[in-house]
């Protein structure tokens, strides 16, 4: 059935509003320490980039720590604002103050009154700069009184909020965009509180400064005001009818029916990159209305026979449904999908180039302009166009790629290899050259493995053989450790190896040829999705006669590798799957590395 569905919106709905930033647009996000950290800032863009990828928007990222609307440690209000914003000739600037200016005290008549001067004064001067510069004021972000006892009657937060209420009635009379990021953090803080009181603590650890969690409600509080389209793409499949019915934001091709129904997708545009294996972003998104107000990425298949059934996408497993449910429509924007990859993939670039302007400004333009006079230009010039670099990248990764979508009848295919409680099914190699250690050991769930005395090491195999496979599981090693995951391995530990080494001039996630010749090794970008001192989740897949390697570390692909032939030992095309304790010095004395949830799933 080769049929082309054009993306559209669907007849008979209300046009949604225009979002706020149009093609061609530059924004500058201007403020104190919380639009310093460049979180809420980075999300937003992020979302903009993501969201609306054929619309060239650029951003420029001026928060400066302690500025109150007088300015601060990086000049005064004027200086402040000729170098930071009407350099870069904004089309659109946001103004977050407040925090800093009310001095972390009760209300105070005469502080107040500095700060609705300053704050108006700020406004007339970039309307004088250029009339046509749309601003957005934004209400000053919380200081936590909702998860901590106020330090006061009222709490600083109520006096923020009086502060806030002024810059909401600014706006109305000045015709600006207004955006509440107090209001729906507090909200989320409550609930966040009542499902769990000593995690709601660290969404913003020291009452100011959220952490990520906290500022992705703020930036979506944000992109709200500047609104903000609730769906990135949204599809129904009739499997009994065998049609698409019903599609917006994407195209569909290739579309096919059998006991459940596969097709090509190319959406227009990303899900927002949140990783839901985080606590605190968890916490964060379950106790506010992200997910229905910002990141709708529905898929909905009716006619289904009753059942279970099984989305895969590019030959991935991404989540297990009954047929009831793909019926009502099942929002895969929060699960980790080859989009969601993707589109972490454009936030790496986003946090990237805002480092290289915010190096460009703070450590050269700043605290170098009367040192370095007659390079000053070069080097800023230089330190641009390294970011303008990043930022086509950027761009790039965020076009829309198609994926295969397949939906299968039946539920995961993973298996547990590891009870949790024991190590039946496995078994230690008493033949491999790293030594036979008994340091083998079921701790807090966890496979845990370390050298039984110094310098002993070796390997625990399963006691079944596998060919082509897909094996999921979460590592935790202490660093110092060499470690490795082997797949299609012999007694004798000869096998593929993933690299687990995690130590000085490591690896995770590459491949090694373990005691097999002419294997080349592969090295990959991990360091950047690896979460030092914490659970990771690792997936790898081995398939074909001559190897072909993938590995995900938390959701992001960082290898994709095949060998030149196949050079398993004796040449063969199945073995065990094994976990190793690397011999010698290269293990920290008493260090060890640790595996749990293991499950494989085996392939055609």
């Amino acid at each position: 059935m080769q049929i082309r569905y054009a993306a559209l919106l669907l007849a008979g709905l209300m046009p949604a509003q225009e979002f706020h930033l149009k093609d061609g647009d530059r924004v500058v996000f201007f403020g104190d320490s919380i639009t310093d950290q460049r979180l809420y800032t980075t999300f937003a863009e992020t979302f903009a980039v993501t969201r609306f990828p054929k619309r060239n928007i650029t951003f420029v990222h001026s928060g400066w720590g302690g500025d109150r609307v007088t300015g601060g440690a990086g000049g005064g209000i004027q200086e402040r604002l000729t170098r930071d914003v009407f350099a870069y000739k904004p089309t659109v600037m946001t103004i977050m103050l407040g925090m800093n200016d009310g001095r972390v005290r009760p209300f105070d008549a005469q502080i107040f009154d500095m700060y609705s001067k300053g704050y108006r004064e700020i406004v007339r001067r970039v309307k004088e700069a250029d009339g046509g510069t749309r601003i957005t004021s934004i209400q000053p972000s919380p200081y936590d009184d909702v998860t901590y006892e106020p330090r006061f009657a009222g709490g600083y937060n109520g006096v923020l909020l009086r502060y806030s209420d002024f810059v909401k009635e600014l706006g109305a009379a000045q015709g600006l965009t207004v955006a509440d990021l107090n209001r729906p953090v507090t909200a989320m803080l409550a609930r966040a509180k009542a499902a769990d009181a000593a995690l709601s603590q660290k969404i913003i650890p020291d009452r100011v400064h959220p952490g990520a969690s906290g500022h992705l409600i703020m930036a979506a509080a944000l992109l709200r005001a500047w609104n903000a389209p609730a769906v990135v793409s949204s599809v129904t499949i009739d499997a009994k009818a065998k049609r698409v019915t019903k599609y917006e934001n994407a195209s569909v091709v290739n579309v096919g029916f059998g006991a459940g129904a596969a097709w090509t997708q190319t959406d227009d545009a990303l899900p927002m990159p949140v990783d839901m294996r985080d606590p605190l972003i968890a916490l964060a998104v379950k106790s506010s209305d992200f997910v229905e107000t910002l990141n709708q990425q529905v898929v909905r298949v009716e006619g289904l026979a009753a059942g279970a059934y099984t989305l895969r996408i590019d030959g991935s497993e991404v989540v297990t449904k009954t047929a009831a449910e793909w019926a009502a429509g099942v929002n895969v924007a929060m699960l980790q999908t080859p989009m969601w990859e993707q589109a972490m993939r454009v936030h790496s670039l986003t946090i990237k180039h805002t480092g290289v302007h915010q190096a460009r400004w703070r450590t050269l333009q700043v605290p170098l302009q009367s040192d370095v006079q007659e390079t000053m230009a070069e080097g800023m010039a230089a330190l641009d166009k390294v970011e303008a670099e990043l930022v086509a990248k950027q761009r790039a990764m965020a076009m829309p790629k198609p994926h295969r979508f397949e939906l299968v009848p039946g539920g995961t295919g993973f298996k547990s290899v590891f009870n949790g409680s024991d190590l039946s099914g496995w078994h230690i190699s008493q033949v491999n050259h790293h030594g036979k250690t008994s340091g083998w050991v079921v701790d807090k769930q966890a496979i845990t493995g370390t050298q039984d005395k110094p310098g002993h090491g070796g390997i625990l195999l399963t006691d079944k053989k596998y060919k082509n496979f897909e094996i999921s599981l979460e590592i935790n090693p202490d660093y110092g450790c060499d470690s490795g995951l082997f797949l299609r391995a012999s007694e004798k530990g000869e096998a593929y190896q993933v690299l687990l080494d995690y130590l000085d001039g490591g690896a995770v996630g590459g491949v090694y040829g373990e005691r097999l010749k002419d294997v080349k090794t592969f090295v990959p970008v991990w360091q950047e999705w690896f979460k030092r001192g914490d659970w990771n989740h690792l997936r790898a897949r081995i398939e074909g006669e001559t190897p072909h390697i993938q590995v995900w570390m938390n959701g992001i692909k960082i290898t994709d590798w095949t060998d030149t032939a196949n050079h398993a030992a004796d040449g063969a095309t199945d073995g065990m799957v094994a976990v190793q304790v690397h011999a010698g010095n290269r293990w920290v004395p008493g260090g060890k590395h640790r595996f749990r949830d293991v499950k494989i799933r085996e392939l055609q």
